[in-house]
């Protein structure tokens, strides 16, 4: 009678090993997946609640150093001050075309984005809706009074695809305050206010609405965290098929050794 090889079995327990660990690898995957969906759930729940309530003053100038911006993100807000018509800029965007019947702005264009000096204290950049490309500039920026209700939006985070901003020109590719006022030479709020949309969507600038922004975020985790979990499923039953087939080769071997 013949002992069976190591080699089988150093076989087996290498695919036991490295099917472990893909799994270990796609189920924690697929957990992250669904932590991000409670997540993005609560983040959209708490948008649409925004949309019913009524518009907190903005806060002072004293408090902006301790305010949490994740926490105050997407808080509707409204404003008093006047327009600082040198002090204005731009972002550029693309919009989501619009789908037939639908009378609204999309496509590639800009932010309009102009300073307000708050009768409060204190100056905040405005987001004064988008306009597209072949049209903004001949959009000349507001001046005297600034009365608003807007969103209160924190900073966006460059990433690797973000370009250049041309200082200069004041054209910038994302909306991150302390850039665009440092282009200014203004010192303003850490945050940006979006003026919400009136009821014209055609009229450039369009400001913000909530339907509308709520569409635009996508919430796909739950569709991600099937695929992860479906992957880590094949790769066990591509594992127990080929276990069992290494072992009836393995049994096969020793039979015929006898």
């Amino acid at each position: 009678m013949t002992e069976q090889t190591p080699g089988p079995r150093r076989s087996l327990f290498l695919l036991c090993v490295f099917a472990g660990l893909g799994m270990v690898v796609l189920c924690s995957l697929g957990a992250w997946q669904l932590q991000r969906l409670a997540e993005k759930t609560a983040f959209l729940e708490r948008l649409s609640a925004q949309k019913a309530l009524t518009p907190a003053a903005l806060p002072a100038e004293a408090l902006w150093g301790k305010l949490d911006l994740d926490a105050s993100d997407l808080s509707r807000v409204r404003l008093a001050g006047t327009w600082l018509p040198e002090a204005s800029a731009t972002v550029r965007v693309v919009m989501p075309e619009p789908q037939p019947g639908e009378r609204k702005l999309g496509g590639f264009g800009r932010y309009l984005v102009t300073a307000v000096r708050l009768d409060a204290g204190g100056i905040v950049l405005v987001n004064r809706g988008f306009a597209p490309e072949a049209r903004h500039a001949g959009l000349p920026p507001p001046s005297g009074r600034a009365e608003l209700t807007g969103i209160l939006r924190k900073p966006e985070a460059p990433n690797a695809f973000t370009p250049a901003a041309d200082v200069a020109r004041r054209d910038f590719h994302m909306r991150d305050p302390a850039s665009l006022a440092a282009a200014m030479t203004l010192s303003a709020a850490p945050f940006m206010v979006e003026a919400e949309r009136g009821t014209d969507a055609m009229t450039p600038p369009v400001g913000v609405d909530f339907i509308d922004l709520i569409a635009r975020i996508p919430n796909n985790h739950l569709q991600y965290a099937f695929t992860w979990f479906g992957l880590a499923a094949t790769l066990l039953g591509v594992f127990l098929v080929f276990a069992r087939s290494l072992r009836r080769q393995t049994g096969v071997s020793q039979e015929s050794a006898l």
